[in-house]
């Protein structure tokens, strides 16, 4: 990894206002903000703003020049990188879609994964790309608590690693695997889902295994694992729940991240596994990082009023309200303190699973529920593996994209993740975003018009079958199963470059 270079450079309030003057997307979202914080912060919010960054600024380079210890937010280079370094590697971008079909309201019922697999560099097309679906019916699925509003999440979050585990089996020589959103989501909040049944999980795999003999020992390997270790840790029935060949959704996802980065961790070198999250109102690294330590140099100054004084306010003592209050983001703080190639420090995202504790659990099949303790899948032998987070700034013209890696796999991922997040991005430097999501992204979307247009030969089955009682559910599944399959978008829907 690159060690920090002296590349900030101190500005004075007004240059600080210049840049945000000539960088209208900054503009538009501190004006936003400006209509939306408290009045009495309103008249100088801009000029408090630049005041606040002119002196994040001026303390970074006297880190950066060894006048200062503790570094206020460790800087590091990637704007050198070029093509060249990144020739002939195979890359497989990652995305899901769901859609819904309006009959008697509209639900989702359809869900497809793609995969865009692409080698940089190489100049036969029949070569340089492939894509990939991986369908799912959600009425087909026994398990999941389809009452809830997060079921297609959780039956998104398992395709899509499921997806991801593909391509690293097809492919021996992949290079990176990259997701569209968070590596790892924030867990706690599908605790309490029933269980899939082994049906469900012959679904998946029938879809996604590269071959059955794979099929087989994925699912029972996770078998093996929840009857000697993980159920015993959540429930007091496990023995029932093995006896069932139950997959408790949150215990299959984080076996399925332990296999992924244990199917990498067999390769040499290990591909590089990410998770690039558009821009969002995330401020964990504002709190963990950026603030924590601007708060607790102020406190061994003996300045903690110094934010209130500047503001006009009473209330700005902790991180928390400093953000809260004047509405800042960490896309937003660091979209003013890092250049166009550069990256921020890194930090472990232990947000993700503060929401693992007890909750009630029903099991397919049965109207009781039982207590389950989901707090030994926290990081562990058994548990989601840790992420570590940061910040790679692309263009002037956008805002910082966060990028996630997994901790247990070498610490030079960072730095390469961040490079070919970086070098990707740049091929849609108005979107700042990299180019291969976005084509995943139109891939495995599933557009309205496709949806409506199987609304409607759906509805006309159902009406006919009230006249003839002929339709059957197979019948409505090839029907469900042709909508999904049905595109052509490879070449249509290309992003401009």
């Amino acid at each position: 990894m690159n060690q920090p270079e002296d590349n900030s450079s101190t500005s004075t309030s007004e240059e600080v206002l210049h840049d945000l003057y000539r960088q209208s997307h900054l503009f538009m979202r501190l004006a936003e903000n400006a209509l939306t914080v408290a009045e009495s912060l309103r008249d100088n919010y801009f000029k408090n703003t630049a005041d606040f960054i002119s002196d994040l600024r001026e303390t970074m380079q006297r880190a950066d020049q060894g006048q200062r210890s503790d570094p206020l937010l460790r800087v590091h280079q990637i704007g050198d990188q070029d093509w060249a370094s990144l020739q002939g590697e195979i890359v497989t971008f990652v995305d899901g879609g769901i859609g819904g079909v309006q009959i008697s309201s509209q639900v989702p019922i359809l869900l497809r994964v793609g995969s865009y697999t692409v080698k940089t560099g190489e100049r036969r097309l029949a070569e340089r790309e492939q894509f990939r679906y991986y369908p799912v019916i959600l009425g087909d699925l026994e398990g999941g608590s389809k009452e809830r509003r997060d079921f297609p999440d959780i039956v998104r979050i398992t395709a899509e690693l499921l997806g991801g585990l593909s391509a690293l089996e097809r492919t021996r020589d992949l290079r990176v695997l990259m997701f569209h959103g968070p590596l790892v989501y924030l867990m706690g909040a599908y605790a309490g889902h029933t269980p899939f049944t082994e049906g469900d999980i012959d679904l998946f795999l029938n879809h996604y295994a590269p071959n059955s003999d794979i099929a087989s020992d994925i699912k029972e390997d996770f078998l093996k694992q929840a009857q000697l270790d993980i159920y015993p840790m959540l429930t007091e029935r496990s023995d029932d729940w093995i006896e069932k060949r139950l997959f408790e959704p949150l215990a299959w996802m984080s076996y399925l991240y332990r296999r992924i980065i244990k199917v990498a961790k067999s390769r040499n070198p290990a591909p590089i596994i990410v998770g690039v999250v558009e821009r969002g109102r995330s401020t964990d690294f504002s709190k963990e990082v950026l603030l924590k330590r601007v708060f607790r140099g102020l406190r061994r100054k003996g300045n903690t009023s110094h934010f209130n004084e500047m503001y006009g306010r009473t209330d700005l003592t902790s991180e928390e309200s400093l953000l809260d209050k004047l509405r800042y983001t960490d896309s937003l703080l660091l979209s003013m303190l890092l250049k166009p190639g550069q990256y921020s420090e890194t930090w472990e995202m232990q947000a993700k699973y503060e929401g693992l504790r007890r909750v009630d659990v029903s099991l397919p099949g049965e109207s009781w529920t039982g207590r389950v303790d989901f707090s030994p899948l926290r990081p562990g032998k058994f548990g989601f593996p840790r992420v570590s987070g940061y910040y790679v700034h692309v263009s002037e013209t956008t805002e910082p994209i966060r990028v996630e890696v997994f901790k247990d796999l070498s610490p030079s991922q960072v730095d390469e993740a961040a490079r070919r997040t970086y070098m990707y991005a740049r091929l849609l430097p108005g979107y700042g975003f990299p180019m291969g999501l976005d084509i995943a992204d139109k891939y495995s979307h599933v557009p309205n018009w496709l949806a409506d247009a199987y609304g409607k030969l759906i509805r006309y089955h159902l009406g006919v079958s009230l006249q003839t009682g002929s339709i059957s559910d197979a019948e409505m599944r090839r029907i469900l199963v042709q909508a999904i399959y049905m595109t052509n978008r490879d070449w249509l829907f290309r992003p401009d470059a």
